[in-house]
């Protein structure tokens, strides 16, 4: 009686859990609504990070050439142009119009540079064949055949077709085992027609997973094709029951490799570890804006501040030069020249001087979107100051701040192509009077300024 039961329970079970997966179709275009709603919101990075899991989804599904998922790459290729990855967006496209041909972008996302895309996806979509045989003119790019069967301590044998459009002096595959920071390069050599093959050593086979990508070369060392890049690699994935996955974090192979180095023409495996790029490492930034000091004590023209406390800082500069050393932190040297405008008093300062080291935060790997900041530097701080005083032409005085100042503050970030970004930021500093004279601010003060501040700034 109590196995009956148990069999019962058992079925009972299956069947309540078996709807959560029985349409594998509904739960992709759910991903793909809330990743439009994401872009929408103007989180593009959230957006093409749902995408991915939709086609994550289909490809366990073996939903890969359904037209849901074309629609998925159409949406993919969406984000990717508004986060500004151009090549990544191309790749998407033709993703897609190799599963729908007549795919179209939805009304609410048209734009002349999609449709233009979309074409020229479609243009080069049509020019391929299946390739047979020698003949690599059927062949764009990369194609990268999915790998099945991966098995831990088992070397990997990898293959690639490579097209005919593609002048390559190498390619190579580019692997990093669970636990690694840095990938090693395998060469592929060719076999027959347009097909090369190569292997991940059985050394790298552990653990829960290997992330892999494929990048060609021309024998200058430029990328010319890849397929998964060092921050979206390929996955391999082994464990009981799991069936091995294929391109999982970046399924069109929009990032880009590395370039190589000199010595990168040695055959078979290297030894040798092969940093993957970054966004931009440098980062120079120009902003300029206004502010506003609470301020208390002395003027420089020997006058005591009587009225409230709300002082000015009409012009306000900051040339910034940064290193970003991680994808979302950097470091960065900060000038900040403040032109106190408006006093009329004799011999009052013309400038504000100071410097800061300061350390950013982003909340995306892209750098685009919300940012943190906190400073810390030396200097002063000059905001103008109407003083209760009835004398004509002397009534505007500079109240100074400093020398220790110590910062925080928010800001935004919107890539407009290539490496240019705009940025708006908002920052409080305090002026801490550590010292009573500090060269021509003979009244150093304790106060606060804030900023508002628009820039551009430039990565190299």
């Amino acid at each position: 009686m109590s196995t009956r039961c148990c069999a019962v329970v058992i079925a009972v079970v299956w069947c309540l859990a078996a709807p959560a997966h029985a349409d594998p179709r509904a739960e992709i275009a759910a991903k793909a609504r809330s990743a439009m709603a994401s872009y929408d919101a103007l989180d593009y990075d959230a957006a093409r990070r749902q995408l991915y899991q939709a086609l994550a989804i289909a490809k366990k599904a073996k939903l890969d050439k359904d037209p849901i998922v074309a629609r998925v790459y159409l949406d993919l290729g969406i984000a990717q142009l508004a986060g500004s990855d151009q090549e990544g967006a191309k790749v998407a496209f033709l993703s897609a119009v190799q599963i729908d041909p007549k795919i179209t972008i939805d009304p609410g996302y048209k734009s002349a540079e999609l449709v233009r895309m979309l074409d020229e996806a479609k243009a080069a979509a049509s020019d391929g064949s299946e390739p047979s045989g020698d003949d690599c003119k059927s062949i764009r790019g990369i194609q990268l055949p999915a790998i099945d069967g991966a098995r831990r301590g088992v070397a990997q044998p990898v293959e690639a077709l490579i097209g005919g459009d593609l002048s390559l002096a190498r390619i190579v595959v580019m692997y990093r085992p669970e636990g690694a920071i840095d990938f090693t390069e395998a060469k592929l050599t060719r076999q027959a027609g347009c097909r090369y093959a190569g292997t991940i050593p059985a050394a790298a086979m552990h653990g829960a997973l290997v992330h892999y990508y494929i990048a060609a070369y021309d024998a200058n060392h430029k990328v010319l094709a890849a397929k998964g890049s060092y921050g979206s690699p390929n996955v391999l994935e082994f464990g009981a029951g799991r069936a091995p996955s294929h391109g999982l974090e970046d399924p069109v192979g929009a990032g880009v490799p590395p370039a190589a180095s000199e010595h990168a023409d040695s055959p078979g495996v290297i030894g040798r570890a092969i940093p993957g790029p970054q966004a931009s490492k440098i980062v120079l930034a120009v902003s300029a804006g206004t502010g506003l000091g609470y301020v208390t004590g002395k003027t420089e023209g020997e006058n005591v501040v009587q009225k409230c406390c709300i002082g000015q800082s009409p012009v306000v500069i900051s040339p910034e030069l940064s290193y970003r050393f991680s994808p979302r932190s950097s470091l960065g040297a900060v000038a900040r020249i403040g032109l106190p405008l408006g006093a009329n008093i004799a011999g009052h300062a013309t400038i504000a001087p100071a410097g800061f080291l300061r350390l950013g935060h982003a909340f995306s790997d892209s750098g685009d979107g919300v940012h943190v900041m906190g400073e810390l530097g030396f200097g002063v701080l000059r905001n103008t100051i109407t003083l209760d005083t009835t004398t004509p032409g002397m009534d505007t005085d500079i109240v100074a701040q400093g020398p220790l100042l110590v910062g925080a503050g928010i800001g935004y970030t919107r890539h407009l192509g290539g490496a240019f970004a705009v940025l708006v930021d908002l920052d409080a500093i305090a002026g801490i009077a550590v010292v009573d004279k500090l060269g021509t601010a003979i009244h150093l003060n304790t106060g606060v300024s804030g900023d508002m501040r628009l820039g551009l700034a430039v990565g190299f």
